[in-house]
C-alpha cells in the first residue's frame, strides 16, 4: 500500500536539492543592534532583556538552528516582575511604548492585533525558579490554547531551575514546531489506543519533532524511496513489454498506456533526485525542506512502483496470460480485505449505531456475493475485463458511501458539541482526501487510475476516526486541566491579539 500519487516535478525537486538546499540555513550575522537576519524561515530576532539573565548570543545561535514552518519574526522580552503582574498587559504596554512595529499596522485591524508573522516570548522573572511565561502571536501565527500550554510547558523544568536561557530556547523550539505546522505533522493524525494513551501520544509526540527526528525521517524516506525505485528498475523490462500489449480500444488500458508515456521521464528524474538527496549534508537533512524533498522523492518512486504493478496486471488480464487469475486477485484483494475488516469494525457498537451498522453488515453480505459472481463471470469470459473492473469499482464506491453514513452516525454519538463534531469531521476528511501516514492505497488498476478519495478503505476510515477521537480527547483534557493559559489584556481597550501567559 502507498500514498496517493501527487503531481510533482521531480526534476525541479532534484534541482532544488542540488542547488538550493546547499546554501540553505545560513548562519545569523553577528550585527550591532537588536535585529538580525537569522535561520530558515526566521526573518528576524529581537531581544529585549532588562534582567541581565539571558545569554543573548546563545539565544541567537539556538534560534538560528530552529526551522519555523513559515517566515517568522521572533521577539524575546525579559523583565523583572511581581507575582501580581498581568504580563499580557505588561507586554502590550511595552510594545506600545518601545516597539510599535509589534502591533499590526493594517488599517482594517485598527491596532487591535499583533503584527502578522510575529511571535513574542515574554519572560517575567519574580525570583529563583519563579515567574511567568507568556507567548503572543500574529493572527497568521496563532495557535490553540492547548497548544500554547504545551509551548509554555516546554520551558517549565528549566525555568524552575533558574536556567532562564535554556527555558526560553525550549519554548521557542516547541513553538517553531507547532505554529503553522503542515496537517500531516499534527500529532492528532497519529494512531494510538485508549484516551489516556491518545493524549499522552499527542503531548509526547510534539516534543519528538527535533532536528534528530528530522534526520531520521529524511533517512527513512530516502531508504523507502530507494527500495521502490529499485523495484521499478527490476521490473522495467517487463513493464515496457506489458505497456506495448495494452489494447488501446479498452478504456482502462488506454488510460494506463497514457500513464506510461510519462513513466520513463519520471523514472529518470527520480535517479537525479535520489543522488541529490544522498549528497545532502547534515544541515539539509535536519531541515523541514530537506525532509519535504525526501518525502516527495519517496512518494514519486512509490507511485512509479504502483503504476508498473497496475500496467503488468492489466496486460495479464487483457491478454489472458497464464498469470491472469493472479492479476485479478490483486485487483479484488483491497475489497476482500475491507469486507473482512467490516466485521471487526462493527464489533460492540453502541445501541445508537445499530441502524448504520446493520446497513454496513448488509452491504458486506451483498458485496461478498457480487464479488464472487464477478470473478466467475470473468473466468467464463461472459463479461469483459473492463466490465469486471467497472463492477468492482461500483462495489468499492458503494462501500465508501456506507462508511460515510456510518462516520456521521459515529460523530453524532461521540461528539458533545459542534466544535467536537467539526474536529472529527476534519480528521475523517483528511483520512479520505489527503495522503498521510495511512491512506490505504495499493498498486491496483483502479487505485492507480482514480484519485485517493474515490475509494475509502476501512483501515483508512478507522485511522480517521481514531484521529478524530484524538483531537476531541486533547480538547477535553485541556478543558479539564486545573492549570491553563490566562488570556486577555487588562486596560488594553479593544486589543485582542492572540496569546496568553502561565505561571511556572
Amino acid at each position: 500500500m502507498g500514498p496517493r500519487t501527487r503531481s510533482i516535478r521531480i526534476a525541479g525537486t532534484a534541482a532544488a536539492l542540488s542547488l538550493g538546499l546547499a546554501g540553505a540555513l545560513p548562519a545569523a550575522q553577528a550585527a550591532t543592534g537588536v535585529q538580525v537576519v537569522a535561520g530558515q524561515n526566521l526573518e528576524s530576532v529581537t531581544i529585549e532583556d532588562s534582567t541581565g539573565k539571558l545569554n543573548e548570543q546563545r539565544l541567537r545561535d539556538a534560534l538560528d538552528e530552529l526551522d519555523f514552518n513559515e517566515p517568522t519574526d521572533v521577539a524575546i522580552y525579559a523583565r523583572n516582575g511581581e507575582y501580581s503582574d498581568d504580563i499580557n498587559t505588561k507586554t502590550l504596554e511595552y510594545a506600545k511604548s518601545s516597539h510599535p512595529e509589534w502591533i499590526s499596522g493594517k488599517p482594517e485591524d485598527y491596532g487591535d492585533y499583533w503584527a502578522d508573522g510575529l511571535f513574542i516570548i515574554t519572560l517575567s522573572i519574580e525570583g529563583e525558579g519563579d515567574g511567568q511565561i507568556g507567548t503572543y502571536f500574529g493572527e497568521d501565527r496563532k495557535v490553540s490554547e492547548s497548544s500554547m500550554e504545551s509551548i509554555h510547558e516546554a520551558g517549565y523544568d528549566d525555568f524552575n531551575l533558574s536556567r532562564w536561557t535554556d527555558g526560553v530556547i525550549a519554548v521557542a523550539d516547541q513553538a517553531a514546531v507547532i505554529m503553522n505546522r503542515p496537517w500531516y505533522q499534527h500529532p492528532a493524525l497519529w494512531i494510538s489506543t485508549g484516551v489516556g494513551g491518545l493524549v499522552a501520544a499527542i503531548i509526547g509526540g510534539v516534543a519528538l519533532h527535533t532536528r534528530s527526528t528530522r534526520r531520521k525521517t529524511f533517512a527513512e524516506e530516502l531508504h523507502q524511496g530507494t527500495l521502490h525505485l529499485t523495484n521499478v528498475t527490476m521490473d522495467l523490462e517487463e513493464t515496457e513489454l506489458a505497456a506495448r500489449t495494452l489494447p488501446s480500444a479498452s478504456g482502462h488500458a488506454a488510460e494506463l498506456e497514457q500513464r506510461f508515456t510519462k513513466f520513463m521521464a519520471k523514472y529518470r528524474a527520480c535517479f537525479a533526485a535520489q543522488q541529490a538527496l544522498e549528497d545532502s549534508g547534515k544541515k539539509e537533512r535536519s531541515g523541514s525542506e530537506g525532509v519535504r524533498f525526501a518525502k516527495e522523492f519517496r512518494e514519486t518512486a512509490q507511485s512509479l512502483d504502483l503504476t508498473d504493478d497496475a500496467i503488468i496486471a492489466a496486460a495479464a488480464l487483457y491478454t489472458r496470460s497464464a498469470s491472469w487469475e493472479e492479476a485479478w486477485h490483486a485487483q479484488t484483494e483491497p475489497l476482500e480485505e475491507d469486507l473482512d475488516e467490516i466485521r471487526e469494525l462493527l464489533n460492540d457498537v453502541e445501541p445508537e449505531l445499530m441502524g448504520s451498522a446493520a446497513a454496513l453488515a448488509s452491504y458486506r453480505e451483498m458485496a461478498t456475493t457480487q464479488l464472487g459472481e464477478l470473478s466467475v463471470q470473468l473466468k467464463e469470459e461472459s463479461i469483459t475485463v473492463d466490465q469486471a473492473l467497472d463492477g468492482l469499482s461500483e462495489l468499492r464506491a458503494e462501500l465508501t458511501e456506507k462508511l460515510d453514513v456510518f462516520a456521521q452516525a459515529q460523530i453524532e454519538v461521540y461528539a458533545e458539541s459542534a466544535e467536537e463534531k467539526a474536529d472529527m469531521q476534519s480528521a475523517l476528511k483528511k483520512s479520505r482526501y489527503e495522503s498521510g501516514a495511512y491512506d490505504g492505497r495499493s498498486g491496483t488498476i483502479l487505485d492507480v487510475l482514480n484519485p485517493a478519495s474515490m475509494y475509502w478503505r476501512v483501515g483508512g476510515y478507522h485511522h480517521g476516526y481514531s484521529a478524530g477521537v484524538s483531537a476531541v480527547a486533547e480538547s477535553r483534557e485541556a478543558a479539564s486541566s486545573s492549570g491553563g493559559v490566562s488570556g486577555g489584556y487588562s486596560g488594553g481597550g479593544s486589543f485582542s491579539g492572540a496569546g496568553g501567559s502561565s505561571r511556572f
